[in-house]
């Protein structure tokens, strides 16, 4: 009587194994950048909210910069200024996104807030009049 596994079996087991594997990666890739889309636009509806609160004390919108871009991050300057210091943007290297504000037409009574996808072209927008869009696969739509 032969105890043990044949070598069949467990070539098959192992394949078994591996196509389990391969889709929990994609679908755990798939969560990790719903996550990240989310930690996004959540610090945009802060901004959003901050903003108001910051024209209703000011009589203005806040700028963190006249010339935002994908490459400028201003979350450092937008947690002192909007949020008092509340790290509220993540400010850390390991962070996945860059926010910046700036004026629509250069009047302070109205903005633009961006979060910019360090991974990717992608990003998600929210104006003044909470007009929500995002930029993502060379393709814009409104709305998250």
């Amino acid at each position: 009587m032969n105890i043990g596994f044949s070598l069949i079996e467990l070539l098959v087991t192992l394949a078994i194994l591996g196509i389990i594997a391969a889709i929990g990666i994609v679908s755990f890739s798939g969560f990790v950048g719903n996550a990240k889309e989310k930690q996004a636009t959540t610090g945009l509806s802060s901004i959003y909210l901050a903003q108001e609160e910051y024209r209703s004390l000011y009589g203005s919108y806040y700028q963190s910069s006249s010339n935002c871009g994908a490459s400028n991050n201003h979350s450092s300057n937008i947690n002192t200024n909007l949020f008092s210091g509340d790290k509220t943007l993540d400010e850390t290297s390991e962070r996945n996104f860059n926010f910046c504000i700036e004026y629509l037409n250069g009047s302070s009574s109205s903005f633009q807030a961006n979060a910019y996808d360090l991974s990717s072209n992608n990003y998600f927008t929210i104006t003044n009049a909470n007009l929500k869009r995002k930029f993502k696969d060379n393709t814009w739509s409104d709305g998250w």
